[in-house]
């Protein structure tokens, strides 16, 4: 049976080297194994500790033997490199500048770089391999203004949510949907692709909610015809009869129907305090994710009969939205804001 012996220098670097975070497992294995071996354990003792077959034990002993420590540590596992290494850095600088919408695109453009040839699959596992995801592109209202934005965030909204926090305040987010009778299409798992039956005409149904920012409560209105500012002061008297004596803010959009003065006056009368977000600020109203989990809740891929039936399944998602679907609410109701880049687009 092979026999070494180890000074101690010897066990001094062996122990420095196992010590040694960048070192791999398997070389981590190989210095344990020459340790037992020299602390007298056997050659089946130490396999059955390590899950090591008993050759395996003499053949890293022998590589001891040969060369000490530099050769049991030596990296000799063969690692392909790809044909694209070298051109890397400048492809990610390439791809964020400019991303492409498909594998297509992205041979095409490997190839003008590097003057390499690759397939779709290896275009794809490239952009992988650069860090790249294939996601859908969001939309930037033209106008926003990210400053004014997150200027209005700080000063107005901020405070008034650290009340609401407290208990010292409602704050609502406010604003209208306008739910029009149609095919409201999304993704599924399917065998083949599912065709979903559409209605005819343009039958619309228009809520108008609020939902709480801390307890998620929603109150609604609803109309089959235009939301106005009756419809407004209509929502506020039920905001106001729900929390009589509690202070209330109400944050809106810029709709004309609610900066008007009718409505100022009927606020002001009911003792609320109505917040105005600024212009092309969807971002910053928490029930834009409201309309967007009922959509998903009781119209993608789903057909009506008749505008009765339509709007008896919207009125009924929202009646049960606290409870059936307070998990995903909570979830999805949360105050972190999205804000954009301080620039003006042009």
């Amino acid at each position: 049976m092979t026999r070494i012996e180890l000074s101690q220098a010897d066990i001094g670097d062996l122990e420095d080297a196992m010590d040694d975070p960048s070192l791999s497992d398997k070389h981590r294995a190989k210095l344990l194994v020459i340790r037992m071996h020299s602390e007298g354990a056997r050659h089946g003792f130490i396999a059955k500790c390590l899950k090591l077959h008993a050759n395996t034990i003499t053949n890293y002993l022998k590589e001891w033997m040969e060369g000490g420590l530099p050769a049991v540590v030596e990296d000799k596992y063969y690692r392909p490199s790809s044909v694209m290494e070298p051109f890397m850095a400048c492809l990610r600088c390439s791809f964020a500048a400019a991303p492409v919408a498909d594998a297509k695109a992205a041979v095409a453009r490997i190839e003008r770089l590097t003057g390499v040839r690759l397939s779709e699959s290896q275009a794809r596992r490239t952009l992988h391999k650069l860090g790249l995801k294939y996601r859908k592109a969001a939309g930037l209202p033209g106008k926003c203004d990210a400053q004014l934005q997150f200027d209005f965030f700080q000063q107005e909204m901020l405070p008034r949510l650290e009340e609401a926090r407290r208990g010292a305040r409602k704050v609502f987010f406010a604003d209208a949907a306008h739910f029009v009778m149609g095919a409201f299409l999304g993704m599924l798992w399917c065998f083949g692709r599912l065709l979903v039956r559409t209605s005819p005409g343009r039958q619309r149904y228009s809520v108008l909610g609020a939902v709480e920012s801390h307890s998620h409560e929603i109150i609604s209105v609803s109309t089959e015809g235009t939301v106005n500012a009756a419809l407004v002061m209509e929502l506020l008297d039920k905001i106001r009869q729900a929390h009589p004596t509690t202070p209330i803010t109400i944050i809106f959009d810029n709709a004309r129907y609610q900066r008007c003065k009718e409505v100022a006056s009927h606020a002001a009368l009911r003792d609320i305090e109505l917040l105005f977000l600024p212009a092309y600020s969807p971002n910053l109203n928490l029930i834009e994710r409201l309309w967007k989990l009922t959509k998903k809740k009781c119209l993608r891929n789903r057909h009506y009969r008749t505008f009765a039936d339509f709007r008896a399944s919207i009125d009924d998602c929202l009646h049960r939205m606290a409870d059936e679907y307070l998990t995903e609410l909570k979830s999805l109701l949360t105050l972190n804001f999205q804000f954009f880049p301080f620039h003006k687009s042009s």
